[in-house]
């Protein structure tokens, strides 16, 4: 299996492709981000329409670059959000297959496919 560190504040539930199941629990360091909205437009019900992208904060910085240190080579997963601040750093999750779809107490994630962006 992959080395993983769960940024996230809750645990997370993985299922490999031959069934195995695991549980990676928070690692103690929380790796957030800070939204800024940039107004992109009006609908034409007069709601403002903005483009959000997540920037990294100092803190968070310092803590990615601890765990990464410590950590080589290792998958940093945690939010959506995370993976966006931090785009080939963190990674966000994707559900195995089968668990698309289901209740997330029932989800399982896939513990060799990761979300990344560029």
């Amino acid at each position: 299996m992959t080395d993983i560190i769960n940024t996230t504040p809750h645990p997370i539930n993985f299922k490999g492709a031959d069934g195995t199941e695991f549980e990676v629990p928070p690692c103690g360091t929380l790796i957030s981000a800070r939204a800024v909205e940039e107004v992109v437009g009006t609908h034409p019900s007069g709601a403002s329409l903005v483009h959000t992208r997540f920037e990294s904060t100092p803190e968070a910085l310092a803590a990615l670059a601890a765990l990464e240190a410590d950590n080589p080579g290792v998958i940093i997963v945690g939010s959506i959000v995370a993976a966006q601040a931090f785009p080939g750093r963190v990674f966000g999750m994707t559900p195995a297959p089968g668990f698309e779809r289901v209740p997330i107490a029932e989800k399982r994630m896939d513990p060799v496919k990761f979300t990344t962006f560029g």
